[in-house]
């Protein structure tokens, strides 16, 4: 207790204000000054909703943070910070935009050029909207509105909202829900819009085979319908042919019969005569083989006649009978 009594006060307190001051140095170096980053400038033509500690994001991927924003003459000064490993070339461009539907944004850088960046100028940053322009626009739609029938459409809408108030809440807090999500999910947001370019570019390299293909299709298309053409005219003419076969029939049943039924009788009896002839000739060859045989030799045994009146020995064969 003595060697504690016996410290000067004074010194104490300065002391303590010194150390208090150093605290107070490296809690603002850590605020301001980001280890493992590089410190950047951009000049934008307006925040457009952007504030300090929002993402920065190269190709769609967080790799720093918005640190400050402020007014410097006509435009904006915004510093931010970004990982080591990215590196910015001298031509790198920058563009405020919309995260969420809650009016999250953030810093798109897209890195061009060589060199060192330090500041990105004015000429190479963009912003989702100019409020000037916008208001300029608006004035002259604004003008034509009429008075009382705009109260009374924001009248009802408020007894709408009114009325619904209780849903409304539900309603919003699942949106931002589905902010927060989509959010999470930017890396595997930027996968998915990475493979869709890519199958987009594949699209865009085969779009000739595409349309050789579909060409060849039409081709295919119009032979088929050439077919089905030829192949509905056949069988409308086979239907129209049958129709008038059938009335032909129809018309000839009565005449057909009898003729068809005498043409049978005809025939049975040329079969009977032939029957007889064939008969006749088996019975006479024997004959005229045998009288043959006992004149053929004799000088004056033999008999010549200008047409024959007899027939051959083999008229039997000729008739089908050997």
């Amino acid at each position: 207790m003595t060697a504690l009594s016996s410290r000067d006060p004074f010194r104490i307190g300065l002391v303590a204000i010194a150390v208090g001051a150093l605290v107070g140095l490296l809690v603002v170096m850590t605020t301001f000054v980001s280890f493992g980053a590089r410190s950047y400038t951009a000049l934008l033509e307006q925040t457009a909703g952007l504030r300090p500690g929002e993402d920065v994001e190269v190709y769609g991927v967080p790799k720093g943070e918005v640190k400050s924003i402020e007014l410097a003459g006509d435009h904006v000064r915004v510093r931010f910070v970004v990982d080591k490993d990215v590196e910015l070339g001298e031509r790198t461009t920058a563009a405020v935009k919309v995260a969420t539907l809650l009016g999250t944004h953030y810093l798109a850088l897209t890195p061009a050029g060589s060199g060192r960046l330090d500041t990105i100028p004015l000429a190479r940053t963009t912003v989702p909207f100019n409020l000037q322009d916008v208001l300029e626009r608006g004035t002259a739609s604004l003008d034509q509105l009429d008075p009382e029938l705009l109260a009374r459409a924001l009248t009802e809408t408020s007894k709408t909202l009114s009325a619904t108030k209780e849903q409304i809440g539900p309603a919003l807090t699942g949106v931002a829900r589905l902010s927060e999500a989509v959010q999470r999910r930017s890396d595997q947001t930027g996968a998915l819009l990475a493979a869709a370019r890519g199958v987009t570019s594949q699209l865009a390299a085969s779009s000739t085979d595409i349309v050789g293909l579909m060409r060849q299709a039409n081709l295919v298309i119009a032979e088929i319908t050439q077919r089905r053409a030829a192949l509905h005219t056949l069988l409308v003419e086979t239907t129209t042919l049958a129709e008038n076969l059938g009335a032909v029939i129809d018309q000839t049943r009565q005449d057909m019969g009898p003729a068809v039924r005498q043409l049978n009788a005809v025939l049975q009896t040329l079969r009977d005569e032939d029957a007889t002839l064939k008969k006749v000739v088996d019975t006479i060859a024997p004959t005229v083989r045998y009288f043959a045989n006992a004149t053929g030799n004799g000088a004056w045994g033999d008999l010549w006649l200008k047409d024959p009146a007899l027939p051959p020995d083999d008229a039997g064969c000729r008739l089908g009978g050997c």
